[in-house]
């Protein structure tokens, strides 16, 4: 079940996040010089952050589902790959995935009211506040990946992935 729902979660994750982004680019946001360069700076980071991390995830994945004879160079925790582990890892990537669609909502949300006239230093914040849900739907995913294909790269990861979260998290206050 793993191996068909994995590469299929990672087309839907990213299918997802790709179409928003496309969707968000076609929408006309009037910024000053000084929000562009705020806004640019933090979705370059977010995007470098998703991009390498999703492409070992993606990687991670494809060898589990496609190559299982290759698997074992991940470091696999056989301790944690039992079914109910497995499920629960599962269920926490349909919340990821779920959280995912939310933030996204919500960033249109913030873009619909910066459009009507919201004054500049709450548009900020509630951008910033929006784009922290995606990170933390992101690292859900991470963690539910973990739990999902326990092994040493999985973990590896998840630790990146919270170290990234957690610097991310200080550079946009």
């Amino acid at each position: 079940m793993l191996q068909i729902f994995l590469p299929a979660f990672m087309i839907v994750f990213v299918g997802t996040i790709s179409v928003w982004s496309h969707i968000r680019k076609n929408k006309s946001v009037q910024l000053t010089s000084t929000h562009r360069k705020i806004i640019n700076t933090e979705l370059r980071m977010i995007d470098l952050f998703f991009k390498i991390l999703l492409l070992f995830s993606g990687s991670l994945a494809i060898v589990y589902a496609y190559f299982p004879e290759y698997y074992y160079l991940a470091g696999p925790i056989d301790w944690l790959d039992i079914p109910i582990v497995n499920t629960i890892g599962v269920l926490i990537l349909k919340i990821s995935l779920i959280w995912i669609v939310l933030a996204q909502f919500n960033i249109e949300k913030t873009i619909a009211l910066f459009n009507s006239g919201v004054e500049s230093g709450s548009f900020h914040k509630l951008l910033s506040y929006s784009q922290k849900l995606i990170l933390t739907g992101m690292l859900i995913m991470f963690f539910g990946f973990f739990v999902t294909i326990s092994s040493i790269v999985a973990i590896f990861i998840f630790i990146t992935a919270t170290l990234l979260f957690d610097r991310i998290q200080r550079i946009m206050l």
